[in-house]
């Protein structure tokens, strides 16, 4: 059996012109667990390097034709990502410095002991799997600032139910969705659910790639594709490789990568910006859009053939006044993770739960999270109550006596400021007693009196 350890796995690229310890070298190291492929030639490796994804590459400095040091020096050009371990019959110390210079990982002399070269491996390997952690990392400072999924509602279960049984199918996923309802926490289930989770999530919002744009980020580019481009790099299709890409607003991609995108869907392969070589990608992609595609591509703004090629296994993210059973656990969990102060104890009163559940949320769970930490940062105690809110009912002009509705039409807020209204006509306007009658305090009874202006209703009175 193989030998199992921490770089085992790792995709290996092996340059190496002396027959002999080219296939001793790939004998043993598949025996050892490592996928991996060779080359007989500078001029071969490079041509597979350009073709495929590899972890860590093994290179000959002494070959004829292109030397390795060149090799060396045209892969980085193309891409830093795999790291570059040299090794040589002949060193020296000007050639040792000279290829570390032009980005190798090390460099080690023949012969070389396989268990010394194994652990060279997995370092370079490790050293690898951080590189690419670290840029998935940069490339998702947009998304939410955590991954759970609150909520109970039947709508939501029979979303997470979908999500659950169309996980492992490696199928590509449209998800359709108003804007923050929570697509990229959907997205991101469904990489979970599948055989990929260990590997790359990569996202991406195609409504902020622009037409000039578009093509380097996803496809990445050569050294000189571009005025500026000083260096080769890497797209997100090749950074999601054996993972799954998160294409946020993919209505909103350009028609002409539209195209493009279509033909890495029925190939697996692509090409960078000034490339003549097909690189070949294992990618999962889930789609999102707030839009209807079928409407966009009846309208001319999307391909017909991409939305059905897309269109595979759709789900359907409701809103969230169509789930209003979500709203108190999430604006629970909202408060206990971005109050800002976890280990205190957040209240919110019943009439501000009330309006929470009773609001339509046109900005969906976005706007419930915003409304949350709003409150939380003016709330002076531990407590949201309804006055933070910002869909409180509007401070109106002097009270007047509502014939024309019977009181099981009004708003609550309607009925409750009538009825203090009475009970300070009826005490004269003494605060203290209307508070009693009430059952309130007087630092609540002087808040509902400014919000409902009934300070300045008396104010008038009292000047009559």
């Amino acid at each position: 059996m193989p030998a199992v350890g921490k770089g085992k796995g790792a995709k290996l690229l092996i340059v190496e012109d002396d027959r002999p310890i080219r296939e001793l070298l790939e004998a043993e190291l598949i025996r050892s667990g490592y996928k991996v492929e060779v080359a007989r030639d500078g001029v071969e490796g490079l041509r597979k390097y350009r073709e495929e994804n590899f972890n860590v590459v093994l290179l000959d400095v002494k070959m004829p034709g292109m030397d390795g040091i060149e090799v060396l020096r045209q892969m980085r050009a193309e891409t830093i990502i795999p790291e570059v371990i040299m090794f040589t019959g002949h060193g020296s110390i000007e050639t040792a410095v000279e290829c570390i210079k032009h980005g190798a990982y090390d460099y080690l002399t023949k012969p070389v002991k396989l268990d010394e070269l194994e652990m060279v491996i997995d370092k370079a390997y490790e050293k690898n799997r951080l590189r690419l952690e670290n840029i998935n990392l940069k490339l998702e400072v947009s998304k939410f600032e955590n991954h759970r999924i609150v909520g109970r509602s039947p709508a939501l279960m029979k979303v997470l139910e979908v999500v659950k049984r169309w996980g492992p199918a490696d199928e590509h996923v449209l998800i359709y969705g108003e804007s923050g309802t929570g697509k990229e926490l959907i997205s991101r289930a469904v990489h979970d659910a599948s055989p990929r989770v260990d590997k790359p999530f990569v996202t991406v919002n195609c409504g902020r790639l622009n037409i000039n744009t578009a093509e380097s980020e996803l496809f990445g580019h050569t050294q000189g594709a571009f005025t500026g481009a000083n260096k080769g790099r890497a797209g997100l299709f090749e950074l999601a490789d054996t993972g799954t890409l998160f294409m946020d607003e993919v209505s909103e991609m350009p028609l002409d990568v539209q195209v493009k995108l279509l033909r890495v869907l029925e190939t697996g392969t692509f090409r960078r910006m000034g490339g003549n070589h097909d690189i070949s990608v294992d990618v999962r992609f889930v789609f999102a859009s707030n839009k209807n595609l079928q409407e966009c591509a009846n309208r001319g703004e999307f391909r017909e053939d991409l939305y059905h090629r897309i269109n595979l296994l759709p789900i359907n993210l409701p809103p969230l006044r169509e789930r209003s059973e979500d709203i108190v656990p999430l604006a629970y969990f909202f408060m206990k993770s971005i109050a800002g102060r976890p280990n205190e104890n957040w209240e919110i009163t019943e009439e501000a739960m009330a309006a929470l559940s009773a609001y339509s949320w046109p900005g969906n769970v976005r706007e419930l999270r915003n409304t949350i930490r709003r409150a939380c940062i003016l709330a002076t105690d531990n407590l949201i109550t309804l006055e933070l809110l910002p869909f409180a009912p509007p401070k109106v002009l002097p009270p007047k006596v509502v014939t024309s509705s019977a009181p099981s039409e009004l708003p609550l807020w309607v009925i409750e400021r009538e009825h203090i209204a009475k009970v300070l006509e009826l005490v004269e306007g003494n605060k203290s007693r209307a508070a009693k009658i009430l059952e309130i305090d007087r630092k609540t009874l002087y808040t509902k009196l400014e919000r409902y202006g009934l300070e300045a209703a008396e104010a008038v009175k009292g000047a009559l």
